[in-house]
């Protein structure tokens, strides 16, 4: 069910679509009315005469029309913007937006209800309400279209999508908390609820790209059903082709032929780009790589890119809570049945900042950013990762030359430094 929904939520003319099918139905209820019913009986103020009802749906047609063509076209400028000054890969968070495909929805469907009104109306000459009806709509409509204007206005300013970026990756941190609370999911103790069989096969992955979302729910249902063990042996987010071994699959080996038919692979959902759902490195790639366009040469905004790293700091906290040990769904007598690993908060450490070091290196702002980034992580770490901590924050300024610098800068960045010491001191 999950996965159907991961793949559902990535179509863009979904919502759209169901106000058309709406703005349909609103047509078809409009023309029974006024053919089945005594439309006289009703105060005036429902109803026109056939001609003008006509002529107030072809200028709503006209106006919808222009309106939709308008806002197709401000949704390209804000695309473009996305991707030249913050990242193609936030290019999704704006198409994807609910309330912008709300207002596409809404303009076709007033576009597909005044179409079908008109239809109706031939050859009639009675009192209708279609227009009455698209004067309600047009006035939606006119609201819908002004509200955009503020929308787009606020959503192309960084600060904002930085703002929304980073509740993409509280999700993902969310997600992975609430699903260690769920009943059935345990961490692994070592000896004591994993205890695989010594044979084993490997199932590959049936197509290449990203691998996106993985649904344990039915992955642990499969596992039950057929007396199997399962242990993911790929993280979210990795790509993958037809030869990598996505998991291995714990069994006795008399029953090896019996049970390698099984179908795993719908378990899966593989793309040709990554999903934010259940990843949480890309949710921070997407903000890094905003912060990467902003110091480059080319925009040349550090205080935008500043403003990215210290809620990475702030995420790179949270993302320090999740458990170090492997994550096991387990069965009625609390013996997993399903191994899967979260990356570890090394290498979202490196992958983190590696890019952001080698480019930020000459700015010392950038520098501070990081460094302070750092300091918030550390504040809300678990000890265990002080240490990782720490030296993540001495390959920052690894390559900073802190001896040429002016002595206020040098200064300055020895202040953050000694900061973090403090913070990662065991």
């Amino acid at each position: 069910m999950e996965k159907w929904y991961v793949e559902l939520r990535k179509k863009v003319w979904l919502i759209p679509s169901i106000y058309s099918i709406l703005g349909l139905i609103i047509a078809a209820a409009a023309g029974v009315v006024d053919s089945q019913l005594n439309i006289e009986s009703l105060p005036e103020i429902f109803y026109t005469e056939n001609a003008l009802a006509q002529s107030i749906l072809t200028a709503l047609l006209t106006a919808l029309l222009t309106m939709t063509t308008f806002t197709f076209s401000t949704i390209m400028v804000v695309l473009s913007t996305y991707a030249s000054q913050y990242s193609p890969k936030t290019i999704k968070n704006f198409i994807t937006d609910s309330f912008t495909l709300r207002v596409l929805g809404v303009f076709m469907g007033g576009f597909i209800y005044s179409t079908l009104s008109l239809l109706f109306l031939r050859g009639s000459d009675q009192p209708v309400i279609s227009g009455t009806v698209g004067v309600i709509i047009a006035i939606i409509c006119l609201i819908f279209f002004a509200v955009f204007i503020h929308h787009v206005a606020s959503h192309i300013q960084a600060s904002r999508l930085i703002e929304r970026l980073a509740k993409d990756a509280d999700g993902v941190t969310d997600y992975y908390f609430e699903l260690l609370q769920q009943k059935g999911i345990s961490l692994e103790h070592e000896g004591e609820n994993w205890d695989p069989e010594p044979s084993s096969f490997d199932i590959q992955a049936m197509d290449y790209g990203y691998l996106q979302f993985i649904d344990f729910d039915k992955l642990a249902k499969k596992a039950m059903e057929h007396g199997l063990k399962i242990e993911v042996n790929v993280p979210i987010g990795e790509f993958v082709h037809k030869a990598t071994p996505l998991l291995t699959v714990y069994v006795t080996s008399e029953r090896l032929p019996e049970v390698r038919g099984v179908n795993l692979g719908d378990c899966f959902l593989i793309g040709n780009e990554r999903d934010v759902r259940q990843d949480p490195i890309f949710a921070l790639q997407k903000m890094v790589e905003v912060a990467l366009r902003a110091i480059s040469p080319g925009i040349n905004d550090p205080n935008t890119a500043n403003d990215s790293i210290r809620h990475i700091g702030r995420l790179l906290g949270n993302l320090s809570q999740l458990p170090i040990r492997s994550i096991l769904v387990v069965n009625k007598d609390n013996q997993g049945v399903v191994k899967f690993t979260l990356p570890s908060y090394k290498d979202i450490l490196y992958r983190t900042f590696y890019q952001l070091r080698h480019y930020g290196k000459e700015d010392v702002s950038v520098l501070s950013a990081l460094l302070e980034a750092i300091a918030f992580a550390a504040e809300s770490a678990p000890k265990h990762h002080l240490e990782a901590l720490g030296e993540i924050a001495q390959y920052v300024v690894e390559q900073a030359e802190l001896g040429a610098m002016p002595d206020l800068d040098h200064h300055w960045l020895n202040q953050k430094i000694q900061a973090v010491e403090r913070m990662t001191r065991l």
